[in-house]
């Protein structure tokens, strides 16, 4: 057996490479990828990744077993799962079946074995497999002739287009088996398995989470606090200070005993007795600090409470916002701290208009993030589409998440790697997006929303957590605020690529709905940040926000316009699958730009409103 190695990042390592996954190995053969020779732990606490990882496996477990359980969830919830890092990946020649370009002769050998034909000589690879939705991936297998000879198998006519012609024929006697060269799928047993060349996209679809500022296992143990979820709603209501201390502070207020008890620690380390003045100061300053702690946790959770939302709607809500502190936590710059930074250079004249811009476009804030830690971690992989549902001709057809082979210890790996990139975190204003649903007519009068802690108290009132990633919202206001966050970004993304030296699909979007926030970050699967976001925000936001409204047109208008899921196609909104986080869902221009044409109430449709307003 040969071997040969394979340059390649580890972030392309990880989309490409991995376990299971089918792919050329440079022009020689193709193969599938084996489990890693070594690995290492990635330092990122398995609990952190439960909340992401039960929205991207629900709905697979939903649509294939009709429940809202099942063993992919039970994997999750008790812990059966490792993060790690893949440092010697490997793969083996997959499939194993050979081929004659002259004669048709088929036939499957042992990996490493190279067949030759009797009169044509070697045989060439012959890359097609059985695949189905449920995981299966199998190589082909020829049957045996119906006379009983034991003579090689001919597969005729496999340059036909449909595969449905191609037909097994022995070599010897020329009989042609009933048996069909797709087989019943040997794994579920439901349904014929199809055949694919590999190694086509969808063989293996990646199943991955994007983990923005992740803790490491040390760091975690300040935010694994029960309580840090509300602290982090409580936060977004403005109760708590900004920040990853802010929770801290509060994690720390609910677990903590009487600050007088580490008084007494600490004046006895320093020598201070009882009846000295300096004790004395100690443990007035300690009964103050109790009392602010007892009326800070009060107020802060009074405030949660007053929403009036269930527990788990809370935990859900919190998560987001837990999120959003972190990606703010990272090395952020503000159009303020800008203008601080430039203080005295001709571009501040610039930056003192930013303000009177983002107001244009219903922005509070636009912030840049020049160095945000992130994590991608492929908790497993599916076949036949990257969504829950397949949809062809024939109907819809559920699709499996399948895990990797677990490890030696019976828990199911999943691949990640540590990276860091460069992002612009664009902040909605919130009272002009509830504004626009009450024009929009999608909620009741909101009058007295005036600031945006008011606003975003009315928000967490009334939306539902986005906790779907393929289907749209019931809920009519959770519905039309995450499709304006989420058309929103798919028109900025669009306008940021064409000046930061990236391309479209070299961007990822992260949605904040329930904070009416997204954040653009290079997603360019390598270990190297450009900078261009960074340039474009110090130096040319101006036209990319401009640039935003110039056209509300769409080539395939009026059908686009009008059509009932959301004025979005291709040639307008959608992006491709690795720079959207939904899969181009809950997509509509006329969120943005308004309703216009023939948009009735009578037909069940909304009639937008323009948020973007001249």
């Amino acid at each position: 057996m040969t071997f040969d190695e394979l340059s390649r990042s580890n972030i392309q390592a990880l989309f490409r490479y991995m376990p299971g996954q089918p792919y050329n190995w440079s022009a020689k053969a193709t193969v599938i990828g084996r489990p890693p020779r070594q690995t290492s732990d990635l330092d990122i606490p398995e609990d952190w990744a439960k909340p992401q990882l039960r929205r991207l496996i629900r709905p697979f477990v939903r649509e294939f077993r009709g429940s809202s359980n099942g063993p992919e969830l039970e994997i999750v919830e008790k812990g059966r799962f490792e993060i790690i890092k893949a440092e010697a990946l490997q793969a083996e020649r997959f499939p194993n079946t050979f081929l004659c370009k002259q004669c048709g002769r088929f036939q499957s050998v042992r990996t490493g074995d190279h067949p030759r034909c009797d009169g044509h000589g070697p045989m060439d690879q012959f890359p097609w497999a059985e695949i189905h939705e449920c995981g299966h991936l199998r190589e082909l297998t020829a049957p045996g002739c119906p006379n009983g000879c034991r003579a090689p198998m001919a597969l005729r006519n496999t340059k036909a287009f449909f595969t449905s012609r191609w037909f097994w024929q022995c070599t010897h006697c020329n009989v042609k088996p009933g048996r069909p060269v797709a087989n019943w799928c040997g794994t579920c047993r439901s349904a014929r398995a199809e055949l694919v060349r590999l190694p086509q996209s969808r063989a293996h679809y990646p199943q991955h989470i994007t983990l923005i500022n992740p803790p490491t296992r040390d760091t975690y143990r300040d935010l694994s606090n029960d309580s840090v979820h509300r602290a982090a709603v409580a936060q977004a209501l403005g109760t708590l200070p900004p920040g990853v201390d802010g929770l801290q502070q509060a994690v720390r207020g609910h677990e903590v005993g009487d600050p007088a008890d580490d008084a007494e620690h600490i004046a006895a380390r320093l020598g201070v007795d009882r009846g000295d003045p300096m004790y004395d100061e100690i443990m007035k300053r300690a009964a103050k600090k109790r009392r602010d702690d007892q009326l800070s946790a009060e107020e802060w959770g009074d405030r949660v409470d007053r929403l009036g939302r269930k527990e788990q709607v809370i935990d859900a809500l919190g998560e987001e916002c837990l999120q959003y502190t972190l990606a703010r936590n990272a090395s952020e710059l503000t159009s303020d701290e800008l203008v601080k930074e430039f203080d005295g250079d001709p571009l501040v004249t610039e930056y003192n208009r930013y303000g009177s811009l983002f107001a244009r476009y219903g922005l509070s804030e636009v912030t840049l993030i020049r160095k945000l830690p992130m994590a991608f971690v492929v908790a497993g992989y599916s076949r036949q589409d990257a969504t829950a549902i397949r949809t062809t001709k024939r109907g819809q057809t559920p699709v499996a998440f399948r895990f990797f082979d677990p490890l030696k210890n019976g828990r199911f790996p999943m691949y990640g790697v540590r990276t860091e990139t460069e992002a612009l975190l664009f902040q909605l204003d919130l009272v002009k997006m509830v504004r626009w649903l009450v024009d929009s007519g999608v909620a009741d009068d909101a009058r007295g929303i005036d600031t945006q802690a008011d606003a975003q108290r009315w928000l967490f009132e009334r939306v539902q957590p986005i906790v779907d990633l393929f289907h749209k919202p019931e809920d009519e206001i959770s519905h039309a605020v995450l499709g304006l966050v989420h058309s929103f970004a798919h028109r900025a993304m669009k306008s940021l690529a064409s000046r930061s030296g990236l391309h479209a699909d070299s961007m990822a979007e992260y949605l904040f709905p329930a904070r009416g926030a997204f954040l653009l970050y290079a997603n360019t699967r390598s270990d190297f940040t450009l900078g261009g976001l960074e340039y474009v925000y110090r130096y040319d936001l101006r036209d990319a926000l401009e640039e935003l409204d110039t056209d509300s047109r769409c080539m395939f208008d009026p059908p686009c316009r009008n059509f009932r899921d959301g004025a979005a196609c291709a040639a307008c909104l959608h992006m491709s699958e690795v720079a959207c986080a939904r899969f181009n869902t809950v997509l509509d221009r006329n969120m943005l730009f308004g309703a216009v044409g023939n948009v009735d109430h009578n037909e069940g449709r909304t009639r937008w409103q323009a948020y973007w307003s001249r």
